[in-house]
């Protein structure tokens, strides 16, 4: 009997050994937070990580302390920089290295129950904000209650919470345990909270220094905003939370390994994070490098910097033409590039404002003959020759190969090289050849198309040049206009872009049914029907009611997609995928070009425990899938 209880005792204690929070480790930290420490101006290290603390094996070996990382971007403010955008912004939970499983980040866990529709996250005990305040579920439930809910911040409610057409419900459970209730079967959100969907200002603020420009915790918030230069509380408010690569209030509490600590016109400067919540499997608190530095350069001298060796790594201001002269260098630079496979099966997709302005273009552009010749009229094989070397797809836009139920005939739709056709189709709509061989609108007019695009996008200009000549050549003048990319969203917001540009992404199985997420949604970058969807988001409050041609099939897409997000069954699911693709493959809402192609990577070669390949596009988040906590200097 005493060897049975013996026994029983081992067991017990080593299921407490196997089950011990992550403590029983010592951990480690960075000379220049240890001279904190030293100093009195931090906690311990032991201190300042939850009592749990996310462990993150390194891909090659244990790292080492220091460093500065050395970067650049070709515009301060944009979601297109290396150091201070996606790199920085980890979420509550996130995916493993192969994009397959979701995986605990800022929460620990998670259960997704009751038919998909109650999710519960569990948050890390203990865990800070970067000024030493705890995280807790009132973070999340201050920008559900006191962000989404307020009419005056959030006038339009986020139609990713509305599962069955009803608002989601928080509950706290305690202070580290949230309870998120649907009112129908949601299996999008779990992708979408695995995504930049949980990150900062998305999904949870820090109340405990934000509530002072707020009107409910603040009664004199509106003065406050006056005093700063605003007209109205909720202006201030939405300035001070901005964590986006705009952020301008570098004192705002964060979670990310890396905090904004200075920024002007020409350089951005970022530092660790002392209470970062992370370690390595040895208990070293991450991240290793101390700092990065983003340059703002002119994209030619961004690539003189990255072929000189001044810079550790680089790919967001990269494009596939700069791969041979990358190459030529490598030795002189001590770098090396790699070639990363993209996630979007259009890197360039093209869509015509089915609501403009002009009554005469929104007649053309609603006509599927127009839409259907302009995609006929594309060589995409020479685009995928002069633009991409021949490492990328010819394709329409569509769904990502790899899926499931992905069908070839949807790539090929009214994707070949015919411009005997796109002539025939314009023929026959009646836009006849003026004298001096343009076509004409119907009010006797030149038939002049204008491409607006952001002049940040990856492979636009060279791959829009080649568009309009394709385009003219087939009598369809065209006007390119590149802007910075928040005057090109102004600029669609407002319904003043007839043709939009942008990659798209959010096309593998994981992403391409985040409700209005893809590009696919009319108010996306593209901006195919933004008046019309905005119509539909506010049940007709705002924007402008669908009327047409392509009405009819419009309306049938987008409640396609409606039913595809609450579908209840994997059958379900199935079938209205076959009916949401066949749409796009008939009506071709956005053209696609060429997609998964290869992007060229630099790495220095004093930088480690960085992948030689990894799935590179907004599908994973660009850098995060690289795990950037976890690089290293030597």
């Amino acid at each position: 009997m005493n060897k049975v209880v013996r026994t029983l005792q081992l067991l017990l204690v080593l299921l407490l050994l196997i089950t011990a929070p992550f403590t029983a480790l010592a951990y480690n930290e960075a000379p220049m937070l240890r001279e904190l420490v030293e100093a009195g101006k931090l906690p311990p290290v032991e201190e300042r990580l939850p009592k749990e603390p996310l462990v993150l094996e390194p891909l090659n070996e244990i790292g080492q302390y220091g460093g500065t990382l050395r970067s650049a971007t070709t515009e301060p403010n944009t979601w297109q920089a290396d150091g201070h955008a996606h790199l920085r912004l980890p979420y509550l939970l996130w995916v493993d290295r192969s994009g397959s499983e979701v995986v605990p980040y800022f929460a620990k866990g998670y259960e997704f129950t009751d038919e998909n529709k109650t999710l519960t996250l569990y948050l890390r005990e203990g865990m800070k904000w970067s000024d030493g305040h705890p995280f807790t579920v009132d973070d999340i439930l201050f920008w559900w209650e006191d962000q989404i809910l307020n009419d005056e911040l959030t006038p339009t409610k986020p139609n990713i919470w509305k599962a069955g057409g009803e608002l989601a419900k928080f509950e706290k459970v305690d202070d580290y345990t949230l309870r998120i209730r649907f009112a129908a079967p949601y299996r999008p959100i779990l992708s979408y909270i695995a995504y930049w969907g949980s990150m900062q200002s998305n999904m949870f603020q820090p109340k405990h220094y934000l509530k002072k420009w707020h009107i409910k915790y603040n009664p004199e918030a509106n003065e406050l905003a006056k005093e700063e230069g605003y007209e109205f509380w909720y202006q201030a408010f939405r300035a001070h939370a901005d964590i986006t690569p705009a952020q301008t209030d570098l004192n705002l509490p964060t979670l990310n390994p890396w905090m904004i600590v200075q920024r002007n016109p020409s350089r951005i400067v970022l530092e660790r994070n002392p209470y970062f919540c992370a370690v390595d499997t040895a208990g070293n608190q991450l991240p290793y490098i101390d700092r990065i530095v983003v340059d703002v350069v002119e994209r030619e001298t961004l690539v003189i910097k990255a072929t000189s060796g001044e810079l550790d790594f680089a790919g967001m201001s990269l494009e596939v033409t700069d791969t041979p002269v990358l190459k030529e260098n490598e030795a002189r630079g001590n770098y090396t590039v790699y070639l990363w496979p993209s996630t979007m099966p259009a890197e360039i997709g093209i869509g015509f404002n089915l609501a403009h302005k002009d009554p005469a273009f929104r007649d053309i552009y609603q006509d599927v003959r127009f839409r259907r010749a302009m995609s006929l009229a594309i060589n995409r094989e020479e685009i995928n020759d002069l633009v991409f070397f021949g490492q990328g797809v010819p394709m329409q836009a569509t769904i990502h190969p790899d899926t499931s139920y992905f069908k070839e005939e949807w790539a090929q739709a009214y994707a070949q090289y015919d411009p005997d056709e796109a002539n025939r189709l314009l023929d026959e709509m009646g836009l006849n050849r003026g004298p001096d061989g343009w076509r004409v609108r119907p009010d006797g007019t030149t038939l002049v198309v204008t491409v607006d695009y952001s002049n940040t996008l990856p492979f636009g200009h060279e791959t829009l040049e080649l568009v309009k000549s394709y385009w003219e050549d087939v009598g369809v003048k065209v006007s390119l206009k590149a802007h910075e990319r928040s005057l090109y969203t102004n600029m669609y917001e407002a319904g003043d872009v007839g043709v939009g540009v942008w990659h798209l992404d959010r096309m593998i199985e994981s992403k391409v049914n985040l409700p209005d997420l893809t590009k696919f949604n009319p108010k996306s970058e593209v901006a195919w029907g933004w008046a019309w969807k905005h119509w539909l988001d506010t049940d007709g409050a705002a924007g402008e009611e669908p009327s047409g041609k392509a009405a009819e099939a419009f309306l049938a897409f987008m409640d396609a997609f409606k039913r595809w997000y609450n579908a209840r069954s994997e059958e379900e699911y199935l079938q209205i995928a076959e009916e949401i693709w066949d749409n796009q493959a008939e009506n071709l809402w956005i053209i696609g070009t060429v997609g998964l192609s290869r992007h060229p990577i630099l790495k220095s070669n004093r930088l480690h425990n960085f992948p030689e390949e990894c799935p590179w596009g907004d599908d994973m988040s660009w850098w995060r899938i690289a795990y950037p906590e976890l690089w290293y200097l030597k």
